[in-house]
């Protein structure tokens, strides 16, 4: 394969050194990972802490202006460089974006058909790219899980994640990983603070279930998190919002919930799923490794980074 771009990834996240307690993280490493395998050189810039490091980052990309940049936009903005080809995925954090910010890139990702129709015509150029799974640590169980229902995520003073409460509550055995649960559920049901990304998919698909939410921002904008990308495809029973912008192919595979009151009954189905929907899972899964992966996004994204420009290019 002929060597192609260099791309540097502007991550929302700390370094490794602190990165790797974030989803985002990962995402970015498995997209670089992609984009290596497509012959591309990949280089990473992480969030920074002090004006002086940031201006350091900041210069380190100015004196290499023929890199292409793609912002991972979470929770972090980038500034982009005057005169460089940048575009930017937003995978999340609509609610802290504004119209301007995402006028500063050629091209606009946008992990959400519901707010990709909101803001076309209103920005250069965007184009749907949902996320996506790794189909390098991912992939379907050949027996059902025998662990019980699966919670993988940090609690937050802004986001306590209700879905685990009213599951508990419901007598439903719940296995929780993340942060901010000490004071929250018993002592018996919090396995860990953290499940190293390589151990992840084994969880996943030891787990009877896996209960996921999302947060207002991604639930009103559409925006549908990596982790159905990576239960699916480890072909374990989902339980998660009935939400805009979920796949149609996904619909009838997941166990969605409208209101919280219907948690446990979509968690009870999920767990009562028999070898018909095992079956079907399993297919669902290997279309997740056909069409959902960083591969086949990193091929789009590549395609879009290296088209003849159609737009000026991003401008601070």
């Amino acid at each position: 394969m002929s060597a192609g771009p260099t791309i540097r990834l502007l991550l929302p996240c700390p370094d490794k050194k602190e990165g790797k307690a974030w989803g985002d993280y990962y995402f970015g490493h498995s997209l670089g990972d992609a984009l290596e395998r497509l012959g591309c050189q990949v280089l990473y810039s992480y969030r920074e802490r002090g004006v002086l490091a940031r201006v350091r980052s900041f210069l380190d990309r100015l004196v290499h202006w023929r890199e292409l940049e793609l912002v991972i936009r979470g929770k972090r903005t980038w500034r982009p460089v005057p005169g460089k080809r940048a575009a930017m995925w937003l995978i999340s954090r609509s609610d802290s974006i504004s119209i301007p910010e995402l006028r500063r890139y050629f091209h606009v990702f946008v992990a959400s058909r519901p707010y990709l129709r909101r803001i076309e015509g209103q920005i250069r150029s965007a184009s749907l790219l949902l996320q996506c799974t790794d189909s390098t640590r991912f992939g379907p169980r050949e027996v059902r899980g025998s662990q019980p229902c699966l919670f993988v995520g940090n609690r937050r003073k802004g986001f306590p994640r209700r879905v685990v409460d009213l599951a508990v509550d419901a007598g439903h055995e719940v296995e929780v990983w993340g942060r901010g649960w000490s004071d929250a559920i018993a002592a018996e049901r919090l396995a860990g603070l953290h499940i190293e990304n390589r151990d992840l998919a084994d969880h996943y698909r030891a787990a009877q279930a896996v209960l996921n939410d999302h947060t207002p921002a991604m639930l009103e904008d559409g925006f549908v998190s990596n982790r159905l990308f990576d239960v699916a495809a480890c072909a374990t029973p989902l339980v998660t919002e009935d939400m805009e912008g979920i796949p149609i192919e996904f619909r009838p595979h997941l166990y969605l919930y409208k209101t919280l009151d219907e948690v446990s009954q979509a968690l009870r189905s999920a767990l009562d799923s028999g070898p018909s929907e095992e079956a079907s899972r399993i297919a669902l899964a290997q279309q997740v490794l056909r069409e959902h992966t960083f591969d086949q996004r990193a091929m789009e994204i590549l395609q879009t980074l290296t088209r003849p420009h159609q737009a000026p290019l991003a401008s601070s």
